[in-house]
């Protein structure tokens, strides 16, 4: 169900802009894309050697479980899903892979097939994100290509 609403979930954040909702916050990641933060959502940032990891957060809700994980780096880990549903597609110039399961397992790899310097997005559903579907959907549909180069950033919303 979360991979076949894919395609409505742009729409959906589009009327909820319209509609008065709070804006995410654009956050530009390393190696070269920018994904849209929630309102109210804050990061915990791990940083390695040649990636960055995040992990998306309720500000207000500190002991709540996440919304999602990211990776973003060159290298990053095949798909853990056990028996998944797999879908691909392209949009806003990048490429897309995904997998689903029954047990709400759900994993996202973008790329940009013209320019491999941008390295993968790797994001994962947390368990806050069987709660707050729309939220975590929104986090995949909202990933663009960032201008390059992109540099390391130091002013992500972390959680305190």
């Amino acid at each position: 169900m979360i991979g076949r609403s894919m395609l409505g979930t742009a729409a959906l954040t589009a009327m909820a802009i319209v509609g008065g909702a709070p804006t995410p916050t654009t956050l530009t990641l390393w190696p070269g894309y920018t994904i849209g933060l929630p309102s109210n959502y804050c990061v915990i940032l791990s940083r390695g050697p040649d990636f960055d990891t995040l992990y998306f957060r309720d500000r207000g809700a500190p002991n709540a479980p996440l919304l999602a994980g990211l990776y973003a780096g060159h290298n990053p880990a095949e798909f853990k899903c056990v028996d998944p549903t797999s879908r691909e597609w392209d949009a806003h110039g990048l490429h897309f892979k995904s997998v689903h399961n029954s047990g709400g397992c759900s994993e996202f790899q973008v790329q940009d097939p013209k320019k491999p310097e941008r390295g993968f997005l790797h994001i994962w559903f947390g368990p806050a994100a069987k709660d707050h579907q729309s939220l975590a959907e929104g986090l995949v549909a909202s990933v663009r290509a960032a201008a390059l180069p992109v540099y390391r950033p130091d002013d992500l919303p972390i959680c305190k």
